[in-house]
């Protein structure tokens, strides 16, 4: 899949199909936006192009709001690949983009830039200036610009309760289990790969360690979670520790992944993983003793055999 960010130059516009949005979680509730967009771009020889913005439209409107975002550019990369998407191009929301009438959004961004001749849009979307434009208006305009939408209900797949402010609310709540529900796949963190302070080889279960990602990265409460880390060919279930280390008192929050089978390579220094996390274990506590943290991990190590036994 090619990546267009929002510094990389465009190239020539191609012939495409294109759905534009935040897409922030890429969840059940995009799915059947993104099968339409597969399905239309292949039926018209296109190229099938995502179109999302940086920074997310709700943080551009409402600045003074602190906004935590489930994905980054590169993460949604990750979850738009599994679908086949062609092209994932970001764009800076800015001033200009957010004044832009609907016929200006239409014609220097979609046609001009990117070579769109339809646009697969939820039926409640609205874009362009004051929101003015939205399904209606491009089954107006298509014709005299070859231009034609698809508006697609995107409560077909019977995930009208999904959103992404839900997702968040349940990841912060530590309530991953449901968070992945609606997500539709184990929650991703890309996380890039520390030096650790082998306590945990000390102890008997040698860990990666990982560094916390960006402060508005939606990241559940400290603790253990069932997870898997996922590198070059290798994806590998384990229990996944997220915290400072409040035993030890001499850390940083960060990830530790202990894997359940023997790690054959591991991850390069400074080399960025696929953190996926399925489900919460328990949150993150301090223990008088080391022998008694060391009695809790045996437990939470198996939690997570369990659970992905079950899985």
């Amino acid at each position: 899949m090619h990546i267009i960010k929002p510094d990389s130059p465009l190239g020539a516009a191609q012939k495409s199909v294109i759905t534009v949005g935040n897409f922030d979680g890429v969840h059940v509730g995009h799915r059947v936006l993104l099968e339409t967009l597969i399905t239309r771009a292949k039926e018209r020889n296109a190229r099938s192009i995502v179109l999302t913005f940086e920074p997310h439209t709700r943080s551009y409107f409402i600045p003074q709001t602190v906004f935590h975002y489930l994905t980054t550019l590169d993460e949604k990369a990750i979850l738009l690949k599994k679908y086949g998407i062609d092209t994932l191009a970001c764009i800076h929301f800015n001033q200009e983009i957010a004044e832009m009438s609907p016929e200006e959004f239409v014609q220097k961004i979609l046609i001009r830039r990117f070579g769109a001749v339809e646009w697969i849009m939820g039926k409640n979307h609205t874009f362009g200036k004051n929101k003015s434009g939205d399904h209606n208006f491009l089954q107006n305009i298509g014709g005299k610009n070859h231009f034609s939408m698809i508006s697609v209900d995107l409560h077909a797949d019977e995930s009208s309760t999904v959103s992404s402010t839900r997702i968040r609310t349940l990841l912060s709540a530590s309530h991953v289990d449901k968070a992945v529900e609606m997500l539709g796949h184990p929650y991703v963190i890309l996380a890039e790969r520390i030096r650790g302070k082998k306590k945990g080889t000390e102890l008997g279960y040698p860990t990666l360690n990982f560094r916390c990602p960006p402060s508005h990265k939606v990241i559940p409460p400290p603790g253990v979670y069932a997870a898997a880390v996922e590198y070059g060919s290798y994806k590998l279930c384990g229990a996944l520790y997220f915290g400072n280390c409040p035993t030890f008192g001499d850390r940083d929050y960060h990830f530790e992944f202990y894997s359940l089978d023997p790690i054959e390579t591991d991850p390069k220094l400074q080399e960025k993983v696929a953190l996926w996390l399925y489900n919460f274990i328990r949150y993150d506590t301090t223990f008088t003793t080391v022998d008694l943290l060391v009695e809790q991990i045996k437990k939470d190590i198996n939690s997570v055999i369990q659970f992905f036994q079950k899985e």
